[in-house]
């Protein structure tokens, strides 16, 4: 890693209080990295960095992204991931031999799972430990696991192997966050063996020295500038300082002659605008974003496409926020059609959202036929894109429709294809995750008093 980064530099912050705090407290047995939500990214790649050839502490670390389903699995489940990965690695242990390092570990009384996996867990870390070259040497276990069903769970698994006994040599690391504490321990049955901290880092900052390093003449660099600057005026509420950043944006995108930088441009400033939702600018930046995007996609300019299919979406929530309701319709659906023409499905599933949702509240008479086409726009997906995307939760409002009309072969097409993605209990999965991202698929509108105080500031330009 480049020692001169900025990223760089704050990994080398942790890492320096890492060999502080942990490298030579020998009591210690679980290491709970506290972070504020901004950080999550640079503590995965400090674990990812540590756990391959170029780590730079002295400790050996194993990081596992096993998913958390239950503390009655978690042990097998790292068990399987262990050994798979140990089967998979059969090239760096020939480069470990060829070093005079060879990792002399026998995988053999793992294979076959015990009565008690977490025992079996702790002595698999304990034999590996063991097996390590260049004795003494600390094996970490890092996890970071993809999903957490349950923090509660998770916590009392990790106080079970703590009471079972982490084995000498070992660690075990985790992630928390700052004021949180979703893995807090009680510490008193496990005097010295517990160190939670977190270090202060300058991320943000360094963030913007990364980005706008380089000749301030580039346009490439004067747009992140610029960019950086606007989001501390937004975060700072001074619509002011954001035009005067959002103007200088647009003037280095336009000299750069570059149609989709340009377009980019319009739509970080009205990005930006969506925070004052009544500044009377954002329109016009819509509008010239759409254009422009179309003239790049004219000429051949491929970074203009998701540009446009961005544009038409901006359009959709702007007119919905103004409670246009019929012309954000009108806006999604080209956003919808333009996407599902290029494969975007994803992002095709999620316009035909807005447009089921909009129409289901305002367009009723055609809320069967657009939650037809949604349905079908999806059928190419693939589980994880179904998993992750908002196609779930039209393919159960489907199926409701389904039901209701008797069309048993559609239900049970359906109940096959939710049920091999969320298992049998999948409409109770499905109705959970909608709850909790509602917020976030649907844009926010303009209250009464706001939208009349808008009408009024439009007027008088």
């Amino acid at each position: 890693m480049n020692q001169h980064n900025p990223i760089a530099l704050e990994v080398n912050k942790i890492q320096a209080y890492w060999r502080k705090a942990v490298h030579n407290n020998e009591q210690l047995r679980l290491i709970r990295l506290m972070i504020l939500p901004e950080e999550a990214r640079l503590y995965e790649g400090f674990l990812k960095l540590e756990s391959s050839p170029h780590g730079q502490l002295e400790e050996v670390f194993v990081t596992h992204l096993t998913s958390f389903e239950g503390e009655d699995t978690f042990s097998a489940a790292i068990i399987k991931d262990w050994l798979t990965t140990y089967d998979n690695s059969t090239a760096l242990l020939q480069d470990l031999e060829a070093q005079n390092s060879a990792l002399s570990w026998d995988p053999a009384p793992f294979r076959q799972l015990s009565a008690s996996p977490d025992k079996q867990l702790l002595q698999l870390l304990q034999s590996f430990q063991a097996a390590l070259p260049h004795q003494p040497r600390t094996l970490v276990l890092a996890l970071l696991p993809r999903q957490v069903s349950d923090t509660r769970s998770f916590t009392r698994w990790l106080t079970k192997l703590l009471k079972l006994g982490v084995p000498t040599g070992v660690r075990i690391t985790v992630i928390d966050h700052v004021g949180k504490d979703y893995l807090l321990i009680n510490d008193r049955p496990f005097p010295g063996q517990i160190l939670s901290f977190h270090v202060p880092l300058q991320l943000a900052e360094a963030i913007q020295r990364l980005a706008t390093s380089g000749n301030p003449n580039d346009p490439e660099i004067s747009y992140r500038k610029c960019l950086f600057e606007m989001g501390n005026a937004a975060k700072d509420k001074d619509i002011k300082r954001l035009h005067y950043w959002g103007e200088r944006m647009l003037e280095s995108a336009q000299r750069s002659g570059n149609k989709g930088l340009f377009a980019t441009a319009h739509l970080s400033y009205a990005g930006m605008l969506f925070n004052f939702k009544r500044d009377p600018k954002l329109p016009s930046l819509l509008d010239k974003a759409t254009r422009i995007s179309k003239q790049g996609m004219q000429q051949d300019d491929k970074a203009c496409l998701p540009l446009l299919i961005q544009s038409y979406g901006y359009q959709g929530a702007y007119a919905q926020i103004r409670r246009n309701y019929m012309t954000a319709i009108e806006w999604f659906l080209q956003q919808a059609a333009l996407a599902e023409q290029h494969q975007y499905l994803p992002q095709a599933i999620t316009s035909w959202f807005q447009v089921v949702e909009l129409s289901r509240r305002k367009d009723s008479s055609r809320y069967h036929t657009f939650l037809e086409q949604a349905y079908k726009c999806g059928l190419p997906m693939t589980d994880d894109e179904i998993s992750s995307s908002a196609y779930a939760f039209l393919a159960a409002d489907y199926y409701d429709y389904a039901y209701t009309n008797k069309q048993v072969s559609l239900t049970s097409e359906i109940d096959e294809r939710l049920g091999r993605v969320f298992g049998k209990d999948w409409k109770a999965e499905v109705d959970k995750m909608k709850k909790s991202k509602m917020k976030t698929l649907m844009p926010p509108q303009l209250s009464e008093e706001e939208e009349e105080e808008t009408e009024e500031e439009t007027s008088k330009q």
